[in-house]
């Protein structure tokens, strides 16, 4: 019989790629859409971040974290440690600019046609890089 651990550790990890795809797409699209001027365009980019932020960013988001918090708690890791700690804190930011300052920006922007608000296409960029650190901090366990 396998252990649930090794289930748990493969979901967390295909969790963490649907938040990377989401992420990183998200990053082009927002790239593009600033180049876009005709309206139909800027109208499909708006849905397409849209549908990414629902579809892979956020459900990314909470499933790997809660799995990675579920290895923590079975898995025996000291959770004294101070890449648990960082890891920990850096998943709750990306998660709150998602849920609290992403979703309601990019809702507003897919229902009255905006254009994109800058700070969720500068967020996205920051979610990339929060992404690169924890997998850096969770390969290595530097501290």
């Amino acid at each position: 019989m396998e252990s649930p651990i090794l289930w748990t550790r493969t979901l967390h990890v295909l969790a963490a790629l649907w938040l990377t795809a989401g992420v990183f797409a998200s990053a082009v699209v927002f790239t593009v859409l600033k180049r876009t001027a005709e309206p139909a365009g800027r109208a499909f980019g708006l849905r397409l971040a849209w549908r990414l932020l629902t579809v892979y960013t956020l459900p990314g988001a909470l499933l790997a974290g809660l799995l990675g918090l579920y290895q923590l708690m079975a898995g025996g890791f000291a959770l004294n440690r101070g890449w648990i700690h960082t890891s920990v804190t850096l998943w709750a930011v990306l998660l709150a600019t998602v849920l609290f300052v992403q979703m309601p920006k990019l809702k507003e922007a897919v229902r009255t046609g905006g254009g994109v608000p800058p700070v969720v296409a500068i967020l996205t960029h920051v979610q990339a890089l929060l992404i690169v650190v924890m997998v850096f901090l969770m390969a290595l366990k530097p501290f």
